[in-house]
């Protein structure tokens, strides 16, 4: 993406998942993106990542601050058309400012939104980026499915990414069992993305207490249909400290830590 069109706002890519060919949502869907004015940022649609909105502001789109962050981060299509999700993240980090604590993502796979989450806190001061994953998962008991860019190389290749940062510490392993060897004290922020119900229970109990109260959880997949085990896990667990999580449009799930 030029920096000119980084001025003029963030366009997304019309990208929906899990619509079979030629079905009647996918074609209506289709029929949707088709329009004049879908995906831009100052248009009335919003159809990207399985979120269809119409009339809303979606501001973010412009915010100069956040799409100068992802332009940054030099996205792909697809991660451009998660924009709402990762703003979200953005709009965290910026509520969990004053808190002590360090930054941490159990799920980190190409490592695009702690990029981003960099640029826009211009580098994160007095703080640690915790980034944790397996980046080579085998598929066993507690581990997500493989995506395209998983591999033996994927580790280096994030470490490589976060060599301007001092402060993000790229740690490859299994979660929660990698916890017990690396893991920050205190955390403002925790942003879980494992695909997998089983090891978003281990980091949950290695790491909730060393939470701020008033620090945020952020689950990427818990709205999702695909991914029923893991809101029935998060919410049995919140359910047991007096929490709930709540759902956003975006598929994500939002906690504050009390």
């Amino acid at each position: 993406m030029s920096d000119a069109s980084s001025r003029k706002g963030l366009i997304v890519p019309s990208l929906f998942y899990g619509l079979p060919e030629g079905s009647p949502a996918r074609i209506a869907v289709e029929a949707l993106v088709a329009l004049e004015g879908v995906g831009h940022p100052l248009g009335p649609w919003f159809a990207a990542d399985n979120l269809i909105t119409y009339g809303h502001t979606h501001g973010f789109l412009t915010d100069q601050r956040f799409v100068a962050a992802v332009v940054s981060a030099r996205p792909t299509a697809s991660e451009r058309s998660i924009a709402w999700r990762t703003h979200t993240l953005c709009w965290a980090a910026d509520s969990v400012a004053s808190l002590a604590g360090d930054f941490v993502e159990c799920g980190s796979y190409r490592g695009f939104s702690a990029e981003v989450l960099m640029h826009f806190t211009a580098g994160l001061p007095n703080r640690h980026f915790w980034l944790y994953d397996l980046f080579d998962p085998a598929g066993g008991p507690g581990e997500g499915g493989r995506l395209p860019d998983h591999g033996p190389d994927l580790a280096n290749a994030v470490r490589a990414r976060f060599l301007p940062w001092h402060n993000v510490i790229v740690t490859q392993g299994k979660v929660p069992d990698v916890l017990a060897q690396v893991a920050p004290a205190r955390i403002a922020l925790l942003h879980v993305d494992m695909n997998n119900a089983e090891a978003e229970q281990g980091a949950l109990q290695f790491l909730f207490e060393r939470i701020t109260p008033g620090g945020l959880i952020i689950f990427d997949d818990y709205g999702w249909s695909g991914y029923q085990d893991q809101k029935a896990a998060a919410d049995a667990f919140m359910r047991e400290r007096s929490l709930s999580v709540l759902e956003l449009p975006t598929g994500q799930g939002l906690v504050v830590k009390r």
